[in-house]
């Protein structure tokens, strides 16, 4: 574990204290051990968005090379019931602590929180543009507006097919109105 003036950087999950709790945490979920455009420029850039992350009350998470994550909720064969072929690269919001991820008891017990996914590589047209949009994420999360470049493409409901929680999609927005944070907030915090 490292501390600096960014806040808190980790090198593995278990470093979270389980008492340390934010508002939501970002997942910034890739194929780690690909070498992919999007995913080497998201962990080039991983301090960075770190940084911003600190100061805006949030956790963003990166595996290490190596580092498996496998519950039923989460694997390398699917992302809460989505092929991860489909889905990642993506940055997910949601309100589970990372202690899930640890937990012997993760494989028994699916928890109730709801996440919002962005896939990355059909948001971005170039793999530069990743830390752009992530960077204008995080501005109007601090500055409470809505993401004005997003609107929800597919909502799925948790036990409906393979979904196990509920989940929001966004894609990108052409004109018109973005989605509320208020309305993101209240979708992640209702159980």
């Amino acid at each position: 574990m490292h501390i600096d003036n960014m806040g808190l950087k980790i090198h593995t999950l278990a470093e979270i204290p389980e008492n340390v709790s934010k508002n939501y945490y970002l997942y910034i979920l890739d194929y780690h051990n690909w070498n992919e455009p999007i995913g080497n420029t998201l962990r080039e850039n991983f301090d960075k968005i770190a940084e911003f992350a600190a100061k805006n009350d949030s956790v963003v998470i990166q595996g290490m090379a190596g580092s498996l994550i496998y519950t039923e909720l989460m694997s390398w064969k699917s992302v809460n019931g989505i092929d991860p072929l489909e889905l990642l690269p993506a940055l997910m919001i949601t309100t589970l602590h990372p202690k899930y991820f640890l937990s012997s008891e993760a494989k028994a017990e699916i928890p109730k929180d709801k996440f919002i996914f962005l896939e990355i590589r059909k948001i971005c047209q170039h793999p530069q543009d990743v830390v752009t949009l992530l960077e204008k994420i995080f501005h109007d999360i601090r500055e409470k507006k809505a993401i004005q470049d997003f609107r929800v493409k597919k909502e799925l409901k948790g036990g409906i097919g393979k979904i196990l929680n509920d989940t929001i999609i966004l894609e990108p927005n052409i004109g018109g109105i973005g989605i509320s944070l208020n309305n993101v907030f209240k979708f992640l915090k209702s159980k």
